[in-house]
């Protein structure tokens, strides 16, 4: 007979719960846009009541604030990952790593539509913004300390502060979501990567051109 199943805890199910509500609200704001995003029409898809997302979250800010930090956090461990995996390889070959790692974050479509969303949202709602825009700094913070690593495993000689790296690179990466594809312009990957290497010294690229 096999032995029973332990029962969850209270703090498990509740995370359980939020994780949910996260997912079904990416989900909504990625198909419709923040401004259609209702807490009852969330509670309902999720399956929770509004009592559980209260248990959760104080508002709506608050989960779109969740939201943003879920997928920085999980952003800044994988760029920490590629950066600590370049010790002892030249710079050429971790810039390739960092060039496969930026498309395939942009053939992830909806994170960069839900970045996109938050920034537009925190344009037009002042307390959101000024949430917003704290918990962004936080994470532009983040962001530098890597670039700080990379520019001294490597002996670099950056243009600009490694904040205002940071800070110019996420604009940069948001504007061109916003613009999308223009004809004959490189993939968004690609111009991200090379206003990089610009500012971080590195040697320019020897093959470049417009994508197909």
């Amino acid at each position: 007979m096999p032995p029973p199943v332990p029962r969850k805890t209270r703090e498990q199910s509740r995370l359980e719960t939020r994780q949910r509500l996260l997912a079904s609200a990416h989900a909504a704001i990625v198909r419709d846009g923040i401004g259609s995003l209702s807490l009852r029409g969330l509670c309902d898809q999720a399956g929770f009541s509004q009592g559980a997302f209260y248990s959760n979250f104080s508002s709506r800010d608050d989960l779109l604030l969740a939201l943003m930090q879920r997928h920085v956090q999980d952003e800044v461990a994988a760029l920490r990952r590629l950066v600590e995996a370049s010790e002892g390889q030249a710079l050429a070959q971790m810039l390739d790593h960092l060039a496969l790692h930026l498309a395939l974050l942009a053939k992830a479509s909806h994170w960069s539509l839900l970045a996109a969303e938050l920034q537009l949202h925190a344009q037009r709602d002042a307390a959101f913004a000024e949430l917003y825009n704290l918990a962004k700094l936080g994470y532009h913070r983040e962001f530098a300390l890597l670039v700080e690593d990379l520019v001294r495993r490597h002996g670099l000689a950056p243009v600009m502060d490694p904040l205002q790296i940071a800070v110019g690179l996420y604009g940069l990466w948001l504007g061109l979501v916003i613009q999308g594809t223009v004809p004959g312009a490189q993939t968004r990957d690609e111009i991200l990567l090379g206003f990089f290497r610009a500012v971080i010294g590195a040697p320019a690229a020897t093959s470049a051109g417009p994508s197909a």
